[in-house]
């Protein structure tokens, strides 16, 4: 004790850098665990912790070291950065500190070695990139909604000869949209391209592209092009000779039995009612058999009819054009062939 009265204490004041070393060993950290959290180069956090502060880039980079090493032990910057502006006045005012005017070089050098990517610069970045997204897809999807789907043809080209009689006809639309030539779908590729067969006539032609896109805007497109080859006459056939026809009917009271050859190849079997006309025709030779050869009438190419036979019973093997008579059997009316 002084003999004045007073009491002397010593009293603690640590610099900036000694406040820093201080927080950082209590939080038992590490330089390289701050640096990897700020994102600040273990040089000059040490820099910083010694007070050497014209080894640093300009006083607004110092001023965001402060910050973001408070931010890394958890403690509040504003004391710390009251302590680093006294200590600065301080070093101004006894002219410790020499006013620093860096080049224009040494500037751009610095702004880009003190570009640091931090974790919120990179949710930042990537936030903007989906909101991009969005409104890219939502403008698009804008576009297609209030416009007409696009449509370029590639081949062939407007008013074009083409030798033959067909042609291809391609392009490119919208992927999801759908396509037709001259009313017909045709198949769309997954890049929304198409190519199909066009036939052409002899002559100026004309194809209709229409491209309708998932909200029912249509867009129509019309190609124009000259076929140019000849066509062929139509082969002269040889005249062939007319069928010849056979009519039969019968004069019975009842169904008579018929058996009808072409050829030799049997092509009827069955009953002929009464009232009833059956008609063949034949090339060469037909040949007709009949349970009831004065009951069964036979008029050939349009002749008068005439009965197969003068007897009642089965007429077999007449012919037509008539031939001679090969065979003929009469049998009672009551036989009939097997059907």
């Amino acid at each position: 004790m002084l003999g004045n009265g007073f009491t002397r204490k010593k009293v603690e004041s640590l610099t900036l850098g000694e406040k820093l070393q201080k927080l950082r060993r209590e939080c038992r950290v590490s330089l390289p665990e701050v640096s990897e959290h700020t994102g600040i180069r273990t040089e000059y956090l040490e820099y910083l912790e010694r007070g050497e502060y014209l080894k640093l880039p300009a006083d607004v980079y110092i001023r965001g070291f402060v910050r973001s090493y408070a931010d890394a032990l958890g403690v509040d910057p504003k004391g710390l950065l009251r302590l680093y502006e006294r200590e600065r006045s301080i070093a101004k005012n006894l002219g410790k500190e020499p006013d620093r005017h860096p080049s224009a070089l040494e500037k751009k050098q610095r702004s880009f070695q003190w570009f640091v990517v931090t974790p919120k610069m990179m949710i930042g970045v990537l936030i903007a990139f989906v909101v991009l997204g969005i409104a890219t897809y939502l403008y698009q999807e804008f576009r297609q909604f209030v416009s007409e789907p696009l449509v370029a043809i590639s081949e062939p080209a407007p008013g074009s000869e083409i030798r033959g009689n067909e042609t291809w006809i391609s392009g490119k639309t919208d992927r999801d949209a759908q396509v037709f030539l001259n009313g017909q779908s045709i198949v769309l590729g997954e890049n929304g391209d198409f190519r199909e067969r066009l036939p052409l006539q002899r002559g100026p032609n004309t194809a209709e592209i229409k491209v309708v896109n998932r909200f029912g805007k249509e867009r129509v497109e019309t190609i124009s092009v000259t076929a140019l080859y000849d066509v062929p006459a139509p082969p002269v056939l040889p005249e062939s000779p007319p069928d010849s026809l056979l009519r039969l009917s019968t004069t019975e009271s009842k169904p008579v039995s018929i058996l009808v050859r072409i050829e030799g190849k049997e092509v009827y079997r069955g009953e002929l009612a009464v009232g009833e006309t059956k008609e063949f025709r034949c090339e060469k030779i037909c040949t007709v058999d009949t349970t009831s050869g004065r009951g069964t009438l036979a008029s050939w190419n349009g002749g008068e009819p005439t009965s197969l036979g003068e007897a009642p019973g089965k007429k077999i093997g007449v012919s037509f054009p008539k031939a001679p008579e090969t065979k003929e059997e009469v049998l009672p009316p009551s036989d009939t062939p097997n059907r």
